[in-house]
């Protein structure tokens, strides 16, 4: 009973002297001096003038500006509008003639093919005959005129003749526009009106002045109407589509500079603006297209010839401009270290809208007149980092 009663006294010391260890535990947890956590959700790093000096960070300040961008885009090039046709035979027949070869330089008006068509000599049998035929409806006109003057002719005879020569007149007038449809020029079809015999042969000329691209046909091939011949290019201007990822069109618009390179080497340049963006996306790439047409040098660039543009263009309005070199990542969260003082600096997340060729757009996190720390990101991370850890 004794020993029992002198062992109470030894439990209570023991139990007394462990709870008085409690307070060294809570000192050891408390955040190293160089990282505190002076407000809810910051965090800041703070350096000795040992660490400042080894480190020498730079900074840059953050401004709200219009930012101009650089757009990288692939493009490729096509003869410009109205500066390329397609040569067709407006008639079913016969290819009796071809008069260039490819790659021939061809001049507007020159004769290219020649076709042998009945469809064709009808047309020129009806033209002549509405001629004919208008030439004694006038003449007979003339006359009645001249008798009814006379009152040798009553007037309805006139009135008749008046009649059959405004038929007349609107089958010549209809018989010229058909030839005029297949392309005969008007000093052929004047022609025909002297001829002692009908040509079944319809001349199809050059449309535009270039040189001649594709021979579709051969000699002595029969062909149908609308069938194609060949090509013609005119290389004195070319139009290059470059093709934008839909999320960078929408900083584009017409007038921006652009410069074209071709995508093996960069010592070809041509400067020239953007003419024209499509309003939907191309079916085959889905990208949207922007157009430039220009004027090749030294022959480049050609028709078909792949090239690489770069579109100078700027943002829709002012943004926050961080540069590249002051983010880095917390997981999936962009941070920055933004300036307090000469010795200390705050680790913040930013959110970033998009990132351009040498900085990123925040849409939040940052404030203007804020200088960021550019120069020693990643060991400022570290040393966060490390004293985090140091600390628990």
């Amino acid at each position: 009973m004794a020993l029992l009663i002198l062992g109470l006294p030894v439990f209570w010391v023991s139990c007394s002297g462990g709870g008085g260890k409690e307070p060294a535990a809570t000192e050891i947890q408390k955040t190293p001096p160089s990282v505190s956590g002076q407000a809810a959700g910051k965090l800041f790093v703070r350096l000795t003038d040992k660490e400042k000096g080894e480190l020498n960070i730079e900074t840059e300040r953050v401004t709200r500006s219009i930012q101009s961008y650089r757009l990288l885009v692939p493009g490729v090039v096509f003869p410009a509008t109205n500066h390329v046709s397609i040569i067709s035979t407006p008639i079913d027949g016969r290819i009796s003639a071809i008069m260039v070869n490819e790659g021939q330089p061809v001049r507007k008006g020159q004769e290219m093919f020649r076709i042998e068509s009945l469809v064709f000599g009808n047309l020129v049998a009806e033209y002549l005959q509405a001629i004919a035929e208008e030439k004694f409806q006038t003449s007979r006109l003339e006359r009645l005129k001249q008798l009814v003057e006379q009152t040798i002719s009553s007037r309805s005879e006139l009135d008749r003749a008046v009649s059959d020569y405004q038929r007349a007149t609107a089958a010549s007038i209809s018989a010229f526009a058909k030839l005029k449809a297949i392309g005969v020029p008007d000093h052929e079809i004047e022609a025909f009106k002297n001829t002692g015999q009908i040509d079944p042969s319809l001349k199809i000329h050059a449309p535009i002045s270039g040189s001649f691209d594709q021979r579709m046909v051969d000699l002595g091939q029969s062909v149908n109407a609308l069938e194609k011949l060949g090509r013609i290019i005119d290389l004195k201007r070319v139009q290059v589509k470059g093709y934008l990822n839909p999320a960078d069109a929408r900083f584009v618009n017409p007038g921006d500079s652009v410069t074209l390179t071709r995508r093996e080497e960069s010592s070809l340049i041509l400067k020239n603006m953007v003419a024209s963006v499509n309003p939907g996306l191309d079916e085959d790439n889905r990208s949207v297209v922007v157009n430039i047409e220009l004027n090749p040098q030294n022959n480049w660039p050609r028709p078909g010839e792949n090239v690489r543009l770069e579109i100078a263009t700027s943002s829709l309005g002012e943004v926050f401009a961080v540069p590249l070199e002051a983010v880095t990542y917390d997981g999936n969260q962009a941070i920055v270290f933004v300036k307090i003082d000469d010795n200390t600096f705050e680790k913040r997340t930013i959110e970033v809208a998009e990132i351009r060729d040498r900085f990123a757009i925040a849409k939040s996190g940052i404030n203007e007149n804020e200088e960021l720390a550019v120069s020693q990101v990643f060991s400022l991370k570290a040393l966060s980092r490390f004293e985090l850890i140091s600390g628990e």
